[in-house]
């Protein structure tokens, strides 16, 4: 039992106290869309070797999307705090509810790109590099998990 490895390190001890439940559903969830997303795309660019490409880099993906997650979540974090310490209305507080605004929108949508850009180049990277797939397919794979599971959930409003 040596290798056991703790995955999600960055993801906050405390969000597990506050919110378990978020936990039960978050994980689970992640991981059948991270599955489904990978299976298709594999499927479309690397026919018969799906399974293959699934085995080998699923764990990765799942962690690298959780981490892309926080890098664009922290990004918004980040923000309210500041906007907090300094007392003043900024983008981030009208990121804060929602895509009403203009600003908020652009805001959450930079979050998400920021997100999907930090998939693409860790999935690039890191996540496909044991299996056997050419740079072109590796490039598209991961193009399509950074499209389709960047965090979208931003755009729900905290208040």
């Amino acid at each position: 039992m040596k290798n056991n490895r703790l995955y999600n390190v960055m993801f906050p001890i405390w969000f597990l106290i506050l919110m378990p439940a978020t936990w039960l559903i978050t994980i689970p969830a992640n991981f059948i869309i991270d599955s489904a997303v990978l299976l298709l795309a594999a499927h479309y660019f690397c026919r018969g070797r799906e399974k293959e490409i699934w085995k080998k880099s699923i764990v990765k993906v799942f962690v690298f999307g959780f981490l892309s997650d926080f890098i664009g979540s922290g990004f918004l974090t980040a923000g309210l705090y500041i906007s907090a310490f300094l007392e003043s209305g900024t983008i981030f507080e009208a990121a804060a509810a929602g895509a009403t605004t203009v600003a908020g929108f652009l805001t959450i949508l930079f979050a998400v790109v920021l997100s999907g850009i930090c998939i693409f180049f860790l999935d690039k990277k890191w996540a496909f590099g044991k299996t056997d797939m050419n740079e072109a397919q590796i490039k598209k794979i991961s193009l399509v998990m950074a499209i389709a599971t960047a965090p979208y959930t931003f755009f729900i409003p905290l208040y």
